[in-house]
């Protein structure tokens, strides 16, 4: 009987075929510095609270298109309006809800370089034009250049991760406005590691309704595994990103357990000064060991120069450490980055790095 053995990939588009996908590769190892999550688990107590809160949940129907409680929680916290936000499964996605909402075809998107990788897989897959604008030489926002470019190239929209991952620089607000003033299009900030640094682009949405923030319950939150992401943006702007937005896509227990979350800010805002304290430690040991060059960060992670980062990287492995490597990424040829860890797995990391470099 006749068949079809080969899929028509034809007829995906060219420029999907040709893309490379988002990977990573799993490794055995005790101590976990890869992904930039949070060191600390979410107290047991807690953890109980939302399984026994989750019980009493119907499993058996639709949760809310927009689970109007979370919303509104989320919107406290962040001190807006709720209808200027909007909840999805983890910030990656809003990304994604956000070009296909401001992108057609040609449309220029500016993105710094290096950074989050996904930001120009999204653009390509929308079919828009990326608009690079690399790092200055110590991998800081290029405020000046990023400025000329979106004057010049009066890009649909301008993105930065700021913190950025994976350098960790962070932009002023000051500078932020300056962007705003000359942009004829969105400037978004994506704020995944907002909880690490000082201030927040949210000061900034009364006054320039081009502006988007991202945020996340995965990074300062602890709270990778359950896929909580926000947006915060002019209702206008909200009202249309809904539109793409896939209805019941919070589950129940992700619900529940980001509204616990979200009652316990003062554990959130304590551990995260603990991150940053190490972040401070570890820099400071880095910055005084031969051969490794850090670079300062407002995010819980570091980039580090190292002469043989593949070497490095698999001997840290052999070690049980894994950090991630990085030398593939633009202008990184050099680099590996470590998430900031509990103080016993920083110390375990600088011992492998310390026994690495003299083998």
């Amino acid at each position: 009987m006749p068949g079809k053995p080969n899929p028509p990939t034809h007829l995906i588009r060219e420029s999907l075929r040709s893309m490379p996908g988002y990977h990573l590769s799993a490794y055995d190892c005790p101590i976990k510095l890869n992904q930039n999550e949070s060191p600390y688990e979410l107290p047991d107590d807690l953890k109980r609270r939302i399984l026994d809160r989750v019980q009493t949940e119907a499993w058996g129907r639709y949760p809310e298109p927009m689970p109007t409680d979370l919303v509104e929680a989320l919107a406290r916290y962040a001190g807006v309006g709720a209808d200027r936000l909007i909840v999805s499964n983890g910030s990656n996605t809003l990304v994604q809800h956000l070009f296909l909402t401001a992108i057609s075809p040609g449309t220029r998107v500016v993105v710094p370089r290096p950074s989050f990788s996904l930001y120009g897989q999204y653009v390509t897959i929308c079919g828009g034009e990326t608009v690079f604008v690399d790092l200055d030489d110590q991998f800081g926002f290029d405020v000046e250049r990023l400025h000329a470019t979106i004057e010049t190239q009066k890009p649909g929209l301008t993105i930065l991760c700021a913190p950025n991952n994976p350098t960790g620089c962070d932009i002023n607000n000051e500078d932020l406005v300056n962007l705003l003033e000359v942009s004829e299009g969105f400037v978004v900030v994506d704020e995944a590691y907002g909880e690490f640094t000082d201030r927040t682009a949210i000061d900034l949405l009364d006054r320039y309704a081009n502006l988007i923030v991202l945020k996340t319950l995965s990074k300062a939150f602890g709270g990778a595994g359950l896929r909580i992401g926000y947006l915060i943006a002019h209702p206008d702007v909200a009202a249309q990103v809904l539109k793409v937005k896939v209805p019941f896509d919070i589950n129940t227990f992700s619900r529940v357990a980001a509204l616990e979350l979200l009652q316990h800010a003062d554990l959130i805002r304590e551990r995260a000064e603990r991150i940053q304290q190490e972040r401070t430690r570890l820099f400071r040991i880095l910055d005084g060991m031969d051969g490794i060059v850090p670079y300062a960060s407002s995010a819980n992670l570091i980039l580090f120069d190292v002469v043989t980062p593949d070497e490095i990287f698999n001997r840290l492995i052999d070690r049980g450490v894994l950090v991630r490597n990085v030398s593939s990424y633009p202008n990184l040829s050099r680099c590996l980055r470590v998430s900031i860890g509990t103080p016993q797995e920083n110390d375990a990391f600088i011992d492998a790095l310390k026994s690495s470099l003299e083998a």
